[in-house]
């Protein structure tokens, strides 16, 4: 056994008996992709950035999911419903580097958390964590979501799941993370509503005057919200 396995058999082990958040590999019926293939190829192969009408009774983050495994594309999720053109912008990688780029995710759930998260009108730091791992049978995903407790707006909205082609990005801070320094025309974009967010009745709410390091502690470690 190769020393990249015994490492990512370390990592389950250890992610395992945290309190993540936590999706297993891919395992989908005959008839779910018989589905996705049948959206994928009538609207996102030829890439004219319209919506998705999603016609599967699948969930959305499974979709997304099989696209990236898949298909060769990310996902970026976003609050607004109109982007033809994505323009690279200063912001800053998971690592806290600066760059001037276009961002997208290679994990569904991931990019659904921003999609449906109400930026226009929250006020606070956003705490969150998407790890993979490869495994024989597929990819391992955990997640740590967290939002401001002090809030007292709307945490969520509708939003949009952009589909990008994945040749000219780049992986940037963390493993999941994409950018790209050029424009970005997507290939199609899906509607989608706090309800296809499959662990919205589960996100975390920390005190925003606790450290990063703290609320982690809380949660992965004491399984303990704010």
């Amino acid at each position: 056994m190769g020393t990249k396995k015994i490492m990512n058999y370390i990592k389950i082990f250890i992610f395992n008996n945290l309190h993540f958040l936590k999706v297993e590999e891919l395992e989908l019926s005959k008839q779910a992709v018989k589905d996705f293939d049948e959206i994928f190829e009538h609207y996102i192969i030829n890439g004219n950035g319209n919506f998705i009408t999603y016609t599967s009774n699948y969930p959305k983050y499974l979709f997304l999911n099989y696209l990236i495994e898949n298909k060769n594309v990310l996902v970026h999720g976003s609050n607004n419903s109109y982007i033809n053109n994505f323009e690279p912008r200063a912001q800053l990688l998971a690592n806290n580097k600066p760059v001037k780029a276009v961002f997208a995710a290679s994990d569904g759930i991931w990019s659904l958390f921003f999609a449906v998260i109400n930026r226009k009108e929250y006020i606070g730091s956003l705490r969150n964590i998407c790890l993979t791992i490869p495994t024989k049978n597929g990819i391992k995903r955990y997640y740590y979501f967290s939002v401001n407790k002090e809030f007292k707006g709307k945490y969520w909205t509708d939003g949009t799941i952009y589909i990008l082609l994945k040749k000219p990005f780049k992986q940037g801070g963390i493993k999941d993370e994409w950018i790209c320094e050029n424009n970005v025309k997507p290939l199609a974009k899906m509607s989608v509503t706090p309800e296809d967010f499959p662990f919205l009745e589960k996100v975390y709410k920390h005190n925003q005057s606790d450290s990063v390091l703290k609320t982690m502690m809380k949660v992965l470690i004491l399984n303990k919200n704010s």
